[in-house]
């Protein structure tokens, strides 16, 4: 996944099919599920990316009138030192359960498109987090039933309004 994503830096962000992406990083046969490759690839190679080398990523979902996701827009950027360390903070968990589950939540605000900057500075430095949760759900069942370009902002706006 970093050799795919480093030769796209420069231009910061590549779409690709997910059936294409799954052959290009030879998983084609071994997820089937969406939700088994967004977990054990796309959210495992966020993660340690972020934590371990020059570059970081965040991605959106495309479907194209329907609720399957069919391609996935990933935006990729330098990876700053205060960015290698932030996800380094949320894995010391007070409470084993609290942390996963407040590690979904953040992952699929995260796979919106949203930056990490952004969520934590403008979405949990400001909002409390039941009204983050109440808003997250809004915009996932919003999302299954209307094509939403910018999921991200949306979502932001959302919080917003």
């Amino acid at each position: 996944m970093y050799e795919l994503l480093k030769s796209y830096e420069g231009i910061g962000k590549r779409i690709f099919d997910i059936e294409e992406l799954k052959q290009i990083l030879g998983v084609d046969d071994k997820y089937t599920k969406y939700a088994n490759f967004k977990k054990r690839i796309l959210l495992k190679a966020q993660e340690d990316l972020s934590l371990h080398t020059d570059i970081c990523f965040t991605f959106e979902e495309l479907s194209e009138g329907s609720r399957r996701v069919e391609k996935i827009a990933f935006y990729i950027k330098k990876n700053t030192p205060n960015e290698k360390t932030k996800p380094q903070a949320r894995q010391e968990p007070k409470n084993h359960t609290d942390s996963t589950a407040e590690d979904l939540w953040l992952d699929e605000i995260r796979s919106f498109g949203v930056l990490e900057e952004v969520l934590q500075s403008q979405i949990i430095g400001q909002y409390d987090e039941k009204f983050i949760l109440e808003t997250l759900k809004y915009c996932k069942a919003y999302f299954k039933a209307t094509l939403v370009t910018n999921k991200a902002g949306f979502f932001l706006q959302a919080l917003q309004k």
